[in-house]
């Protein structure tokens, strides 16, 4: 009978001892969740900021309605940065963190630099730095660079 009341704590001490690794597991898969969260919508932003850039190469505008056209260039209702950044409205994106270049396809003898012509490439690179919500992890791996690039050939010159 005596042994029976020393391992009553026993339980309790387990539990004390394996509660914080089970909770820094969790917190873990939900940082990891948010990583992947982050590089899929920069990879979807840099995506929609060069479908932009192939038929209009406005860099901003004030807002991104894809539904109209672009019919005078000094009032665009969508360029290249301000749809990339509607895209990844959720990191909360600065439209500096959206670069556009062009450049020839490879192998190929075509100008795209002071003047753009169909054929050029559009890159549209999206670059995010990512940070661990809790404290512990943070701390452990630190802010994360996350960068995308996509490209697209240019199908129309505007303006």
């Amino acid at each position: 009978m005596r042994r029976r009341s020393d391992a009553r704590g026993q339980g309790l001490i387990e539990f004390a001892l394996v509660l914080p690794i089970i909770v820094l597991m969790f917190v873990a898969i939900f940082d990891f969740g948010r990583a992947v969260y982050a590089l899929n919508t920069v990879a979807n932003a840099a995506r929609e900021g060069a479908r932009v850039a192939a038929v209009d190469q406005v860099l901003t505008s004030p807002d991104c309605v894809e539904s109209m056209p672009v019919e005078d260039p000094n009032n665009p209702h969508w360029s290249i940065r301000t749809c990339a950044v509607s895209a990844a409205q959720a990191l909360g994106l600065p439209t500096s963190a959206v670069t556009v270049s062009y450049a020839a396809p490879p192998g190929i003898n075509l100008s795209c630099a002071p003047t753009l012509h169909v054929g050029c490439i559009a890159t549209v690179t999206v670059q995010y730095t990512w940070t661990a919500i809790t404290p512990l992890i943070g701390g452990l791996i630190g802010p994360v660079s996350i960068s995308s690039s996509s490209q697209m050939p240019i199908e129309r010159v505007f303006p």
